[in-house]
């Protein structure tokens, strides 16, 4: 458009040279002119930079929101095996609360707590790797990094809870069932933690990221 203007601008001055009256008219009309053409041209070098700093602003987020939806994408995993080994532990408990005296094995309701408990530990040790994406911005990932402080939080207790179930439940004292389901319960109801509460930093993340 401006080059557009440029070359009608050309034309009228030829035109005007030609027929102006005297040589002062023209000088004025040719000042008018070059007047106009200024202030088109800055208007649109104005606007010019707008579309390039609104592009740079859209390919940034863009690539803000890729970053971090490939984190949160693999913490959502991590976070299912969670509530995967919590759910046994509690379906452990469950059997046993339903159990009678002449079906209970306690060795092998502790091999089933073994076996969780070195689940739950790998994933509690998963959960002390997790950083926040080092090409976030700095507001959202002190707010991944919240995230994970909470989530490593809960896996410890997590873990500290199913391993001492697991002591508990040692069948090689002799305990009877009502005893091992009396501490196996105490332990649940003292040391469960509670829930993971991350949806306010989850929906910070998402409403500064327009996600």
């Amino acid at each position: 458009m401006i080059y557009a203007l440029f070359v009608a601008t050309v034309v009228a001055l030829a035109l005007l040279y030609k027929f102006s009256p005297t040589r002062k008219a023209f000088m004025v009309i040719c000042t008018l002119l070059l007047i106009v053409f200024t202030i088109s041209a800055f208007i649109h070098g104005q606007q010019s930079r707008r579309a390039q700093i609104t592009r740079a602003q859209a390919e940034d987020l863009q690539a803000r929101q890729k970053i971090f939806g490939d984190w949160y994408a693999a913490y959502q995993h991590d976070i299912e095996r969670l509530d995967q080994n919590w759910q046994r532990y509690h379906n452990i408990l469950d059997g046993l609360s339903t159990m009678d005296a002449d079906s209970f094995n306690a060795e092998a309701l502790w091999l089933r707590l073994k076996e969780l408990e070195q689940d739950s530990i790998d994933e509690q040790l998963k959960m002390h790797r997790l950083n926040a994406p080092p090409d976030l911005d700095a507001d959202n990932r002190r707010l991944v990094e919240e995230v994970i402080r909470k989530t490593q939080r809960y896996a410890d207790a997590q873990t500290l809870t199913i391993s001492m179930s697991t002591v508990a439940a040692n069948p090689y004292g002799g305990q009877d069932l009502d005893s091992v389901r009396q501490k196996l319960n105490d332990i649940m109801i003292r040391q469960s933690p509670e829930g993971l509460f991350t949806a306010q930093e989850i929906s910070a993340i998402r409403a500064a990221l327009g996600d």
